[in-house]
């Protein structure tokens, strides 16, 4: 059975207590977020941190389907295991705060889920992420081999994405023969992304187990949690069953978009 690929990071010099783990979103990887994880353990160097590549992603490849966020979750248990302190805090962007959230519901000694950017509910029709559907769509057309990274960009962004989310995407290119290959298993994605739509949160949020604090990251900007999901969020945050804070200048990438606000807000959830 394969395992998940992660990297472990800590503040400088420091043997932390205990551990979180950094789920990307769909498409990333765990060294996306090496530079916010670094500032965030300087600022909290009692934590150590697991940047783990989801199944199908990054170095974690040969999972065998069905590709759901629960198997995605049931996946994080091995790492959580093998670190060498216990996991107390789980921390997912997107995709991956589907998955901290559904591995949160299951995995006991739990005591921060911090979710960046992540709807909780339902969304039939994918509605906030038709970005993310849209790229999935180019990448069906893309030929398998280009003779240099540079190709592929120039492909990518000659369709209409813009220069960032192109090298960003070149990120998963992989060595083949001469040229490079888009190491995406794009029916794993696809698959991933379509549980990610159909899955509901919400009793999570609203009864969390005992000991587990909730905080949600949004972007003023973004598409992802608008209309009746965020005034749910709004009402079970003055409820005080999870702590919201929303940045007003990021998109759905808070990360990127405001990365300083983003790392404040994290440091101030694991207070």
């Amino acid at each position: 059975m394969p395992t998940l690929s992660y990297t472990q990071v800590t503040a400088h010099g420091r043997s932390p207590a205990r551990w979180m783990l950094v789920l990307h979103g769909l498409l990333g990887r765990g060294s996306n977020w090496r530079t916010l994880t670094r500032a965030l353990l300087e600022a909290r160097p009692d934590w150590g941190a697991a940047l783990v590549d989801l199944r199908m992603h990054g170095a974690s490849s040969g999972f065998p389907p069905p590709h759901t966020v629960e198997a995605a979750a049931l996946d994080l248990d091995a790492v959580a295991g093998a670190l060498p302190g216990p996991v107390e805090a789980v921390l997912g962007h997107s995709l991956g705060g589907k998955v901290a959230l559904a591995w949160a519901a299951r995995r006991q000694g739990l005591s921060h889920a911090v979710l960046l950017d992540t709807n909780p509910g339902p969304r039939p029709a994918g509605r906030g992420s038709e970005t993310t559907q849209a790229v999935l769509s180019l990448l069906r057309t893309l030929p398998g081999v280009w003779p240099s990274r540079e190709d592929f960009v120039a492909e990518v962004e000659a369709k209409g994405e813009s220069a960032s989310m192109a090298r960003w995407l070149a990120m998963n290119l992989i060595r083949e023969g001469n040229g490079f290959a888009l190491s995406v298993d794009l029916e794993a994605m696809e698959s991933l992304l379509a549980d990610v739509f159909r899955r509901d949160d919400w009793g999570l949020l609203e009864s969390p187990p005992e000991g587990l604090h909730l905080h949600f990251i949004l972007g003023g900007r973004s598409t992802t949690v608008q209309g009746e999901a965020l005034t749910r969020l709004e009402r079970l945050a003055a409820a005080g069953h999870l702590s919201l804070s929303v940045l007003p200048e990021a998109g759905h990438w808070v990360q990127v978009d405001d990365p300083e606000g983003t790392l404040r807000a994290v440091v101030e959830a694991l207070a």
